[in-house]
This record gives structure tokens, C-alpha cells and sequence, in this order.
């Protein structure tokens, strides 16, 4: 089985979106990590990416949720696309991996 794989980070939401043949197509890192055989390290690699971007999630008043730079949300952006590549390297059942960021970078632009 090969899976086209979109990672694409949402406040409170997990960033793996696929098909595994369950109904949901929604999927936690860890969930992730272990049925697309990723290693620890890529693990805790994209983990910590999720959290900076949680980090700067503000319920009170959205529309604030931003990084404080735009250099900082360009190495943040930067960040993910080379983690989506690790993934596609990483998993054997990864058929692409469809990078969205944050929902800035439009779908199917930046497929590994």
C-alpha cells in the first residue's frame, strides 16, 4: 500500500492528513509516525515544529496568532517543507507528501 500523504498545521489541529482506510483522515504525529515508519528523530523533528506553531495560538483573539517576524515564519515554513521531504525519504508507504504549511503554501505546489 502507498499513501499521498498532505502535512498541513492547524491551531489545535494534527497536521497529518491521508487515507489509511479507517474513515478518518486526520491523523496525531504519533499516530503517524508509527503506521508510516517514521524514526524517532524525524518524530520529535516535526513534534516540535507542530508546538512552534501552537505556541503562537491565541483563542482570545485570532486574528493575533501570528509569528513574531516574518523571518520567523519563513524559517518556520522552510522547517516543514524539508521535514515533508525527510517523510517522503523516511516512509516506504509514502507515495508524496503534499506540503501546505499552514494553509499559505497552495495544494499540490510543493509535493515531495
Amino acid at each position: 500500500m502507498r499513501l499521498d500523504i498532505a502535512i498541513l498545521a492547524g491551531w489545535q489541529e494534527d497536521p497529518f492528513y491521508y487515507d489509511a482506510g479507517d474513515g478518518d483522515y486526520n491523523h496525531s504525529i504519533e499516530e503517524a509516525a508509527a503506521f508510516l515508519g517514521l524514526g524517532v528523530a524525524l518524530t520529535r523533528d516535526i513534534a516540535t515544529w507542530d508546538a512552534e506553531f501552537q505556541a503562537i495560538y491565541s483563542p482570545a483573539d485570532t486574528r493575533t496568532s501570528a509569528f513574531a517576524t516574518p523571518e520567523q515564519e519563513s524559517r518556520w515554513l522552510e522547517t516543514g517543507r524539508k521535514l515533508a521531504q525527510r517523510i517522503k525519504q523516511e516512509s516506504a508507504i509514502a507515495a508524496s507528501v503534499n506540503y501546505r504549511g499552514d494553509g499559505t503554501i497552495p495544494d499540490q505546489t510543493c509535493v515531495f
